[in-house]
């Protein structure tokens, strides 16, 4: 669950360096822009041709948009659990959360075999495992432009020599 936290976090806070352009033209613009660079990204970790980004992509965006769906259904019903707030938690509804997050991890790991052998029928097996990887790699690679850009934008680096 904690992941799963991190992660939204992480897409949140990526949806916001994104913002920063000035020629902005609201929140479609930022997801377009997100999901554009994370087909880029993507496209670019794992060298498709032509001929199999055609195949591979309706596959990929379907396993994507099944994954999304089990994070939201599952969401849901974990945000009914803590509508007293996550510290006064009962028991009960901690056992509930408990359930709900193993039955969602089994849930992703189905989705995850399933779509696993599909994409070996169109990628080799080491596009294939830049796929499993390409979740971590694409929050690493946002946080790092994140970082980058606080930098370029003229926010001075800490100064860490202790100095005045």
């Amino acid at each position: 669950m904690r992941v799963i936290h991190i992660s939204l976090l992480l897409l949140f806070c990526s949806a916001l360096t994104f913002a920063q352009d000035g020629n902005r033209r609201g929140p479609q613009m930022d997801r377009e822009k997100l999901q554009a660079a994370r087909i880029a990204f993507l496209t670019n970790r794992l060298e498709l041709s032509p001929e199999t980004a055609k195949v591979f992509w309706p596959i990929f965006n379907d396993y994507d948009n099944k994954k999304s769906a089990l994070s939201k259904k599952y969401g849901a019903q974990k945000r009914l659990l803590f509508e007293e707030g996550t510290r006064n938690i009962s028991d009960e509804n901690a056992d509930k959360m408990l359930e709900i997050y193993l039955d969602q991890k089994q849930a992703e790991l189905d989705l995850e075999k399933e779509y696993l052998s599909r994409f070996k029928e169109v990628l080799t097996l080491r596009q294939v495992w830049r796929v499993i990887r390409f979740d971590s790699d694409f929050r690493r690679s946002l946080m790092q432009r994140v970082s980058r850009g606080n930098r370029l934008e003229g926010k001075p680096k800490p100064d860490n020599t202790g100095g005045n």
